[in-house]
């Protein structure tokens, strides 16, 4: 099983491929009209979204933004086999719908994510310099739900629960459950809220109910993508007070040179150590959309590290809690919105 492409449901989808273009150096495909819904694709690397806003009031991009903020609406999948998995499906509470110009059905969650199944690889991307892949794609589910959510992802689709966290700051808290598939690794955290005022329960107030809250993108080398996005305007969220003394308390003979470890604490990504030889580095934006929801992560593997380091979640969680904190109306951005 891997990933064909990810659908985005925006308001704008010619302002929106322009931003990917401009901001995280993405290539556009052309614009095509398809009925009542515009779309404008984007590549880079293997990674393909699928950027799309609403021709007529009769898209069902109008219908889906009348209930949910600017996000993840389908993540398309090839799989070997899409009968048995739809099968599958539908005995544990999914359904199927058509997808839209396209003979392949659409499997839909209990949890509202679509999942388009393609039975074959899809065509190549246009040739890339850029190499980038996705590392993984996190989804937010109501409290009381992760069990659940994660049962129905391991009798579908075959994915297996590996690392669990339990994350809690002063006012807040979530619960996650990391599945990878055994194949082919694609990873699927899911989190659910642990307390009332929880960040994962401000993400499915604003956005309507259950959905991605972010998308992990693995270019060859962050340093470099991290200084290049952060000339074009892409924003970060700060790095909580005292991170790095924490971490070099925690590790104190990183296999770092001093020349890297200025760098990387100048660009503010977060660094841990699944293992003695590896190295896990993250930075994430702040969102991208108006409503305080759907984000995007970089991350490096060094020495092909495996996991999350539960040091670097919980520095995620507290960011996002501060930037949340800092944001008591969401402002406008434009077009973007």
């Amino acid at each position: 099983m891997q990933i064909h492409h990810v659908q985005f449901y925006v308001h704008d989808a010619r302002y929106w491929q322009t931003w990917f273009v401009q901001k995280l150096g993405f290539t556009a495909l052309p614009i095509r009209v398809d009925g009542d819904t515009i779309n404008g694709d984007v590549v880079c690397g293997t990674v393909r979204f699928r950027l799309a806003s609403a021709q007529t009031p009769q898209s069902p991009v109008a219908a889906y933004l009348q209930h949910h903020s600017p996000g993840v609406s389908a993540i398309a999948l090839t799989v070997p086999d899409p009968d048995a998995i739809l099968a599958r499906a539908q005995a544990h509470g999914g359904q199927i719908h058509p997808t839209p110009y396209s003979s392949a059905p659409t499997l839909v969650t209990p949890w509202g994510l679509r999942h388009p199944l393609l039975p074959t690889l899809p065509p190549p991307l246009p040739r890339q310099t850029t190499p980038l892949t996705i590392d993984h794609i996190v989804l937010n589910v109501p409290q009381g739900e992760l069990n659940a959510a994660v049962a129905w992802y391991q009798a579908v689709f075959g994915l297996v629960p590996q690392q669990r966290f339990d994350i809690r700051t002063h006012t807040s808290g979530l619960h996650s459950q990391v599945l990878t598939h055994p194949d082919t690794g694609l990873q699927l955290p899911i989190n659910e809220p642990s307390t009332a005022h929880s960040q994962i329960q401000d993400f499915l107030h604003h956005n309507g109910g259950p959905g991605v809250q972010h998308i992990a993108l693995a270019p060859a080398a962050i340093l470099p993508m991290t200084q290049r996005l952060r000339k074009a305007g892409v924003q970060f969220l700060s790095v909580p007070t005292q991170y790095y003394a924490t971490v070099q308390e925690k590790y104190p003979h990183l296999p770092l040179s001093a020349e890297d470890w200025q760098a990387i604490r100048a660009a503010q990504i977060l660094v841990d150590r699944p293992s003695p030889n590896t190295l896990l580095l993250q930075i994430f934006t702040q969102p991208i959309f108006d409503q305080l929801t759907f984000f995007l992560e970089l991350i490096e593997r060094r020495d092909q590290a495996q996991g999350f380091g539960e040091g670097n979640f919980q520095a995620l969680f507290e960011a996002i809690e501060a930037h949340q904190q800092q944001q008591p109306a969401i402002a406008s951005r434009g077009k973007g919105n």
